[in-house]
């Protein structure tokens, strides 16, 4: 119990005190003159209201995506259920840099393979888009964020009591004026937290705001903290600049629960009713081919278009008279970073996954299972990172531990503390969660017959919770090898992971063997999700319920 509290406060509470005690530091002494610069500037003012646009326009078509696809799942007699739901969670199991990559190859304005075909095939020059612009940064961020709106708003819509509905319509209300009347207001905590984890995500994500809005001149708040470690590093700058993003995480909350706590979203009664499939005759087609419309650009193109990179000679010359595999030979045998940057992937992935999930049983434990004073509050500074991009979690580390005697920067160990941190949320709740499910009967039974506490978790507690656990370690592992806003800050050559790998190949210009490592990235991702579901038994599905199970609540 000590040492999973003490692991909180060194994961947690002590980088974000040394992150707002950096923020303040100056020459002489204590000072605001870096939030006053950075609150005063246009160099930070412009990437402040990039961040919000983005934040809100990708909130908007999240909620404007998801919440359809969710109600047609879960209240129409639509084709291909089990296919719009694969569709969400590929989408959010994509790596958003690598959408952006694919999306480059796709719309640039000078070589982008349909922008070439609209440009001189088919004479239409105004059918052409700049990926390089606002618009398109919405575009690449979309599809990774509109899975959390359609995760949380189809288990609301489920859950509803149908009756409630089925009132209105005897009463003489039409579909159209339900869905808008009751449904949507019943679920209105799911969209809004839904729409809010869209929001945070969107501007937190650093590798589709380097790569398309810096060609474009559009600087965001993650592109302008990276720059400020340029030599000499502006650390304190940098520091007040990320206790903004702090900042707007915690406003864009308020008013979420500002909003909700004015009306009750509580429905009365016993076992509700289950819905009624809504028959929508010919219109269930073309709502499924606005779904399939998303499947093509959220996954169908972006990854036909890697791939075709990936085994091309060189890009939009003759495609199928290059076809070659000697972009796979390079990064996987003679590119030397390839090998060790998948090595440290994978261990850093494990290791986080395995870490957070121990801290989260232990905390989850403590919470609900012991009388210790002030176990409340270690689920609330669980959360915290929960609204922490990973670029702030990395200054926070920097400032925290080159402060320290320890030398951290640049190892996997520094990196392993970022990935723990950030994701320790998702540990906490998925152990709450598979903790709550579980009788304490049960445990209290096996200390009756004499066994230890050692041996009831070890027997009873464990592999009940191991499911919920299982879902927890997966949830985590995930974001862990595909994590490129943290890892950015903290790499060196010997601790260089997958995601920085393909960033840095992106950047130096190689773009057919950036699409072939982009290509083993997703491969990696897919397969270890295989074998974790055959060895685990978990569904993603399922373990995407829990992902936002905090948030929602």
């Amino acid at each position: 119990m000590g040492a999973a509290i003490l692991a909180l406060f060194v994961l947690v509470l002590l980088p974000l005190c040394s992150l707002l005690l950096g923020s303040i530091r100056g020459e002489g002494g204590v000072t605001i003159g870096h939030f006053v610069e950075a609150l005063s500037s246009r160099l930070y003012l412009k990437p402040l209201y990039n961040s919000l646009i983005l934040g809100v326009l990708t909130g908007l078509f999240s909620v404007l995506i998801g919440l359809p696809m969710a109600w047609a799942v879960s209240r129409t007699n639509i084709p291909g259920r089990r296919f719009i739901r694969m569709t969400a969670t590929l989408s959010y199991l994509s790596p958003p840099f690598l959408l952006a990559i694919a999306y480059v190859n796709l719309l640039s304005p000078n070589s982008g393979l349909i922008n070439v075909f609209l440009r001189d095939v088919l004479d239409a020059d105004w059918l052409t888009f700049n990926i390089f612009s606002m618009a398109g940064l919405v575009l690449v961020t979309v599809p990774h964020t509109f899975p959390y709106v359609f995760l949380l708003a189809s288990s609301a819509l489920q859950s509803v009591d149908a009756s409630y509905e089925e009132a209105a319509e005897i009463l003489g209300a039409g579909k159209v004026r339900t869905a808008l009347l009751i449904t949507a207001p019943l679920v209105a905590p799911a969209i809004l937290s839904g729409a809010l984890l869209a929001f945070v995500n969107a501007i937190a994500l650093f590798g589709s705001q380097a790569i398309v809005g810096l060609p474009g001149r559009i600087v965001t708040l993650p592109t302008r903290i990276y720059a400020l470690f340029d030599y000499p590093p502006e650390y304190g700058l940098a520091s007040a600049l990320s206790l903004l993003f702090v900042a707007i995480t915690v406003v864009a909350l308020y008013l979420q629960r500002s909003f909700l706590a004015r009306r009750s979203y509580v429905t009365l009664g016993g076992k509700g009713s289950r819905p009624q499939l809504v028959d929508l005759g010919w219109a269930r087609w073309v709502l499924f081919g606005v779904c399939f419309i998303v499947f093509l650009v959220a996954i169908a193109a972006p990854y036909a278009a890697l791939l075709a990179v990936s085994v091309s000679k060189s890009w939009g010359l003759d495609f199928w008279k290059s076809l070659t595999l000697a972009n796979y030979r390079f990064v996987l045998f003679q590119y030397d970073v390839t090998q060790r940057a998948i090595l440290n992937s994978l261990l850093l992935a494990v290791l986080a996954a395995t870490l957070v999930v121990g801290i989260g049983a232990v905390i989850g434990w403590i919470e609900l299972r012991t009388k210790v004073p002030g176990r409340r509050y270690l689920d609330y500074v669980a959360l915290i990172p929960m609204g922490l991009p990973g670029i702030v979690m990395a200054v926070a580390l920097i400032q925290f531990w080159l402060a320290m005697p320890i030398v951290l920067y640049g190892t996997l160990t520094i990196l392993l503390l970022a990935y723990a941190g950030r994701y320790i949320p998702l540990g906490v709740r998925a152990a709450n969660t598979a903790l709550r499910q579980i009788d304490s009967s049960l445990e209290e039974s096996a200390r009756i017959l004499g066994a230890r506490w050692s041996t009831t978790m070890r027997e009873v507690t464990l592999p009940l919770m191991r499911p919920g656990l299982f879902a927890g370690w997966l949830l985590v592992f995930v974001p862990s090898i595909q994590e490129l806003s943290a890892s950015i800050l903290l790499f060196s050559s010997s601790s260089i992971t997958l995601a920085v790998a393909v960033y840095n190949l992106y950047e130096t210009g190689y773009i057919e063997p950036v699409a072939a490592l982009a290509i083993i990235n997703v491969l990696i991702i897919g397969a270890v999700i295989w074998r974790a579901n055959k060895v685990g038994g978990a569904e993603i599905g399922r373990a995407g319920g829990a992902r936002h199970e905090g948030v929602a609540s």
